[in-house]
Formats: structure tokens, C-alpha cells, sequence
């Protein structure tokens, strides 16, 4: 994968991006088919840097992004839940710290699903607080696990989210937006 597939995701993210009434719009760009496989195989280039054994997503965008990258890859899929979700099985659980909106979440993984050792890349749409991934890096590290990076779609993570996550690469920030 190459440089080229980074800047062409770049390309049809920010010409399919809107803010609709002041929010942002991350569904309209997944929606044509050119788009969204420029910015899988975007995202897919980004996290391969970090030789992953799994991506890693969390319910719900991360739950339309991370498979697609992990397809591109030839590697698994590890799902994060939120909130009580159904998930058999023996579970690993651990609530948020607040979001940009002020609430605090419970985030679960299956233990099962993280190997020890493994080396994981958790595949996002937005990093912003950070508070999010820095819970599934806690419950990696519960399960043997590490995440190495946080791939995403925009970065918007302030200096001290910055400093508490694992590196982030991304396709823009939130300053490329208008």
C-alpha cells in the first residue's frame, strides 16, 4: 500500500465531507462506493505501517470502517461494545472517561478475542478527547494486548488527549476541515 492510496482517501474525504446543521457528516462520504474504498484502502495503508495482528473497531462507526480494513489487510477484526450490548462470552469491561458530549459509556471486549501479545490498531472514524481509546487500550492491555496506534478518519485530539493515546495517523485533522 502505498502514499498514493493516503492522499487519494484524503482526496475523497474532504469532497464528500459537510457539517449539517452544525454536526459533522461522516455518514455521506461512505456512501459512494469510489469514496469509501479510497478511504478504507486510505485507512488500510495508515495502520499497516504498524504491522497489526488485528484492527480493532468500536460499535458503531468503527464498527463499518474496522472490518472493511481488516479485510484489506488479510487480518481479524476484534469488536468493541458499548453500553451492555449482547456479546457472549467471558467479557472484559471498563466505562469511559466523558466525551466531547460530556457522557461516559461502558466499553467491552470479548476476552477471548485478544491474544496475548497481539499487537492491535483501533480504526475510528474521529479521535477527539480520546476518551474512548484510551479505554480499549486499557482493556487490551487487560487481555495481553497492545494498541499501537489509532488509525482514524480526522484527528481533532487536543495535546493532552495527544499524550495519553498511542500515535495517531490520520487522513485529515480538524483544522483541514471548513
Amino acid at each position: 500500500m502505498t502514499q498514493d492510496e493516503v492522499a487519494q482517501g484524503r482526496r475523497h474525504m474532504l469532497a464528500h465531507f459537510r457539517w449539517i446543521e452544525g454536526e459533522a457528516d461522516v455518514w455521506s462520504m461512505l456512501r459512494d462506493p469510489k469514496a469509501l474504498g479510497a478511504i478504507v484502502n486510505a485507512l488500510a495503508a495508515l495502520a499497516e505501517r504498524d504491522r497489526p495482528d488485528a484492527i480493532v473497531g468500536i460499535e458503531s462507526r468503527g464498527f463499518v470502517l474496522a472490518p472493511a480494513v481488516a479485510v484489506r489487510l488479510g487480518i481479524g477484526f476484534v469488536a468493541v461494545r458499548k453500553d451492555g450490548a449482547l456479546f457472549p462470552g467471558s467479557l472484559i469491561s471498563k466505562q469511559t472517561e466523558a466525551d466531547y458530549r460530556g457522557r461516559r459509556q461502558t466499553l467491552s471486549v470479548r476476552r477471548d478475542h485478544l491474544e496475548p501479545g497481539a499487537r492491535l490498531v483501533l480504526v475510528d472514524d474521529w479521535v477527539e478527547t480520546g476518551s474512548q481509546a484510551l479505554t480499549v487500550s486499557q482493556l487490551a492491555k487487560a487481555g495481553g494486548a497492545k494498541v499501537v496506534s489509532l488509525t482514524a478518519i480526522v484527528d481533532e485530539a487536543d495535546d493532552a488527549a495527544r499524550h495519553r493515546l498511542p500515535p495517531i495517523r490520520s487522513l485529515v485533522t480538524r483544522t483541514d476541515l471548513h
